[in-house]
């Protein structure tokens, strides 16, 4: 998602309030990358992990399914992280 949010979008508002409104935006957008992000995670793990429908997860999915969240989670953590830092160089 990228936002086509500019100055000339927004004319009646003064330069403080368009900065803080495209700042509302670019959270609003990587808000939005995350849940698509975990939807396509939750997808590729149960996928993955889940090789038939019943009324229990065995012990084997349980731990396939921990184990592939745990992956997401550190590699999602260690991508924000890096991002971070080249923002701020």
């Amino acid at each position: 998602m990228s936002s086509n949010f500019s100055a000339a979008n927004a004319p009646a508002l003064d330069p403080a309030s368009q900065a803080e409104l495209q700042k509302f935006l670019e959270q609003e957008n990587s808000k939005a990358r995350i849940q698509s992000q975990i939807h396509t995670f939750t997808q590729l793990c149960w996928d993955k992990c889940i090789s038939s429908i019943g009324n229990r997860l065995s012990n084997n999915e349980e731990a396939c399914l921990t184990n592939c969240v745990e992956r997401f989670l550190d590699t999602s953590i260690y991508i924000v992280k890096r991002l971070e830092s080249q923002q701020h160089h």
